[in-house]
């Protein structure tokens, strides 16, 4: 079921807002309340959340652009599902205990930045997985 993303009710005193952020692509899944844009205003940044678990189908409104209190600013697909491929991959290398997959993006980035070798490192999270 097709959902229309609209820009929230603004206050009174603002007469509008700027597309800040999207934290979603189309084709990308959401999760029930999941942020998936910021719109900016010359007071507050209001948060969009996800309506239901789905994807975002199509983005109406790009970052920088100029919205009004409960103009659309993208069509959002509830139910659908993105891509079963990434998941699968992310769930096998949470079970997974082999030395390349207990490391975590950021300890990935570092021991390639400085040459090291992870089945040197003893990791101290769960699992003993580097962090």
């Amino acid at each position: 079921m097709s959902i229309e993303i609209k820009a929230p009710t603004f206050p009174e005193s603002v007469a509008d807002g700027t597309v800040a952020t999207w934290h979603k692509k189309p084709g990308e899944a959401c999760a029930t309340d999941e942020l998936i844009v910021d719109i900016e205003t010359d007071k507050v940044v209001l948060e969009v959340v996800a309506p239901a678990d789905g994807v975002i189908k199509e983005i109406l409104k790009g970052e920088g652009d100029t919205v009004l209190s409960e103009e659309i600013l993208a069509i959002f697909e509830a139910g659908a599902v993105a891509s079963a491929a990434p998941a699968a991959a992310a769930q096998a290398s949470d079970t997974s205990d082999t030395d390349a997959e207990k490391v975590g993006p950021a300890a990935r980035k570092l021991i390639d930045e400085n040459n090291l070798d992870a089945s040197q490192i003893k990791g101290t999270g769960k699992k003993w997985r580097y962090h």
